[in-house]
């Protein structure tokens, strides 16, 4: 259940970022940034369409990545579970080593 619940987030986020790339194509077929000041091209539509395209890519980006971090989490599946040990703190022999007492 946990699997299935990282891949359908997964799969949700990385839908999420096609969105955003429809949507900057879109922006870009349409002029990105001419449309705020008129058919002038001018200092101001062209920084308005910059700070759009990189916000757009940004936001397009980051969905990505978290959506196929998500899809791989989900597909590495249970078995990496961790079993209660603290990583940082070295193994502990099971068996000691035989002694020479007699």
């Amino acid at each position: 259940m946990k699997r299935a619940m990282f891949l359908a987030g997964g799969v949700l986020w990385l839908c999420f970022a096609l969105g955003f790339a429809a949507f900057l194509a879109q922006y870009i077929a349409g002029g990105a940034g001419w449309q705020f000041f008129g058919g002038l091209v001018s200092s101001a539509s062209l920084l308005m369409g910059l700070v759009h395209l990189v916000g757009l890519g940004t936001a397009m980006l980051i969905c990505f990545a978290i959506g196929a971090g998500l899809c791989a989490r989900g597909m590495t599946g249970e078995n990496n579970e961790d079993d209660g040990r603290n990583a940082n703190e070295p193994q502990q022999r099971e068996a000691s080593l035989p002694s020479n007492k007699l």
